[in-house]
């Protein structure tokens, strides 16, 4: 070497490698399975810096924020509904966006990465507003004086139009950047994929999932009700 170098004010032997088209995670753990069987002699230890280093410190403050928003959007829905089983029924959703984001992923050959950890949220936005959709009508006919099931069901037929509208534009819009076509976006097609495939699927299992969720917790809500003492 024509140089020394530090890190951590202690002396390093750097070994540098250029990736193309292998994600880090991958690379990472071929690198790890490599390493297993290695024996260093005492004092010296194995660091990983570089591209692996800032993507998990950057995975742990999406963690977090993805976390911090969930119970943000728990007690924001618990203000609005006035109870705290209905947005039981409403972020319900949220596990069968992943499903679809997961497919999403497959299908566009990508990998877990940065982008797709941000598109997470971006969807989770985005179908949890299906949810809201769909609860606020059943309440708004309940308070009307109308049947449970008769209220669950037209929330699904009069809420299906204006739901499937917002997830196809906004997955179409997703398409640009999906297809890497958008100049300057081309890193950002993992975040469209999981974006248009969790829209997709988790839109069609909301209107399946939301409105049985609230009819049961409705339902026992009601016969808790009717068992208390007068």
């Amino acid at each position: 070497p024509t140089a020394q170098t530090h890190q951590y004010l202690q002396p390093t032997i750097d070994v540098l490698a250029w990736r193309q088209n292998v994600a880090v995670s991958a690379l990472h753990g071929e690198v790890s399975k490599a390493l297993a069987g290695l024996s260093l002699p005492h004092g010296y230890t194995v660091h990983y810096e570089g591209s692996y280093k800032q993507m998990a410190e950057s995975g742990g403050r999406l963690l977090k924020s993805f976390a911090l928003g969930l119970i943000l959007l728990y007690l924001m829905l618990i203000v609005t509904f006035r109870s705290f089983f209905d947005p039981v029924a409403i972020m319900a959703c949220l596990p069968l966006a992943l499903i679809g984001a997961a497919f999403g992923l497959i299908l566009g050959g990508k990998f877990l990465s940065m982008p797709a950890q941000m598109g997470l949220i971006l969807l989770m936005g985005i179908i949890v507003n299906n949810g809201i959709l769909l609860v606020d009508f059943a309440k708004q006919a309940l308070r009307e004086g109308a049947p449970l099931r008769q209220a669950v069901l037209d929330s699904v037929s009069k809420r299906t139009r204006p739901i499937l509208m917002t997830a196809t534009a906004s997955a179409v819009g997703m398409i640009p950047i999906a297809m890497e076509s958008a100049v300057g976006l081309e890193r950002m097609s993992p975040l469209a994929f999981v974006a248009i495939g969790g829209l997709i699927v988790g839109t069609f299992l909301t209107l399946l999932a939301v409105p049985v969720l609230f009819y049961s917790i409705e339902s026992l809500r009601r016969r808790r009700g009717e068992q208390k003492p007068s």
